[in-house]
């Protein structure tokens, strides 16, 4: 089942995000048990309600299961500044500001994170609590963010470009060791949106309006025919685009997308039903828009129009060589251009420096190309010794990749 990730705007969500806390903190690790906080069956305090604050909910099959609470700084403080003296962070960044930019930094912070006690082995949930947060904290122009961590949660945020402030301290509120920890907004946006930073005028465009989806394996992203309002960039895995022919049930393979591909975009500008097929080959990280935000966006900004319309662009070339590939007679063409489109969808290859890795089995190329598991072996097998790929039946790394490139 998909998890959403958004930014809590209705009454109902934000309920849901103060249930939440109740049911995390209190029911499942014995905080914050106080009389009227259980009364109401709520957590909230004074920094719910102090302009710029936005409380981020995840969603499975409709139940909030995690949450994260970011706010900038109006001249009250930050909530890790009640478990945490961060006074000498706040001078170093300051005198940093001043000499290099002449004003004063903008310091956010991330915290509240409470995650149901049967989701806090999905660190992708995780992860897209704080990722939705990078665009917030973006259209905020804050400069940098704190956050006092759980002592066993450190190396995660680490990874996300936090370092440590001082060693781990006893809370004794909380009966847990805490870590203070700080990232430039730069540092932990660069983490959120990685090359769509500098390659994706969608991303940067939008990132304040994103919202993030969760999938697992073989789930169906959205159907054929359905009326859509939403168009999705891959953080990761692998989609495969289809379209079924007549009513023999049979599905035609469009397009193989990898991370960073955008797909659905027609639904951003018309109301007309979906022309195919969207489902994830393997566990996938989206980031979606939905059309009211990016009519909005646009509006606002006039001059984005012409870079946005190149992007859609590439749609209607892709059509177009899917429409020859598909009307040629040729085998070896269509196994071509298949390979070439499994090309487009792949990641550079964590252990294997200077590759790219499609995660994308030999059926899958087989159904891709429309010809027999033998044929497709046969094929694959000369690219192999060609030295351009390595294929597996769970996999395609593509090897030379600079004479090779797109």
């Amino acid at each position: 089942m998909s998890i959403r990730v958004k930014v809590a705007e209705s009454a109902k969500e934000l309920m849901d995000v103060l249930r939440l806390r109740h049911e995390v903190y209190a029911g499942e690790e014995g905080y914050f048990k106080d009389a009227q906080q259980e009364a109401h069956g709520v957590i909230v305090d004074q920094f719910d309600v102090l302009p710029h604050v936005a409380n981020i909910v995840a969603y499975s099959g409709g139940q909030p299961i995690g949450t994260i609470r970011l706010n900038l700084d109006s001249g009250q403080g930050l909530p890790p500044e009640e478990l945490y003296d961060y006074s000498d962070f706040r001078q170093k960044i300051t005198a940093e500001w001043r000499s290099k930019y002449g004003k004063e930094p903008s310091i956010g912070s991330a915290g509240m994170l409470a995650i149901k006690k049967s989701w806090r082995h999905r660190r992708d949930v995780i992860r897209a609590l704080l990722k939705v947060g990078a665009g917030v904290g973006c259209a905020w122009e804050a400069t940098h963010l704190v956050t006092s961590v759980n002592a066993k949660t450190t190396s995660m945020y680490k990874r996300m470009n936090f370092e440590t402030l001082d060693d781990q301290q006893w809370v004794k509120e909380i009966g847990e060791y805490i870590v203070p920890m700080a990232s430039s907004l730069e540092a932990f946006y660069k983490w959120a949106f990685r090359d769509y930073v500098t390659n994706n005028t969608i991303t940067r465009l939008f990132s304040n309006r994103f919202q993030r989806l969760v999938i697992g394996a073989g789930e169906v992203i959205f159907p054929q025919d359905e009326m859509g309002k939403e168009a999705y960039i891959i953080d990761k895995g692998t989609v495969r685009i289809s379209s079924q022919i007549g009513d023999t049930g049979e599905e035609l393979t469009l397009a193989t997308l990898g991370r960073g591909k955008l797909f659905g975009e027609m639904s951003l500008i018309d109301s007309h039903p979906r022309s195919a097929k969207a489902t994830a080959v393997t566990n996938t990280e989206l980031i979606a828009l939905n059309r009211d935000d990016f009519i909005e966006g646009l509006q606002k900004h006039p001059d984005k129009i012409q870079d946005v319309l190149s992007i859609f662009s590439e749609r209607i070339r892709r059509a177009d060589e899917l429409a020859v590939a598909l009307v040629h007679d040729s085998d070896i063409f269509r196994m071509e251009y298949a390979l070439k489109d499994i090309r487009n969808s792949a990641v550079p290859d964590l252990n294997r420096p200077g590759a790219l890795m499609a995660k994308v089995s030999l059926s899958d190329f087989v159904r891709n190309a429309g010809v027999t598991k033998q044929e497709a072996k046969n094929f694959l097998g000369a690219q192999q010794k060609s030295q351009a790929i390595e294929f597996t039946e769970h996999y395609i790394r593509f090897l030379n990749i600079e004479s090779g490139a797109n």
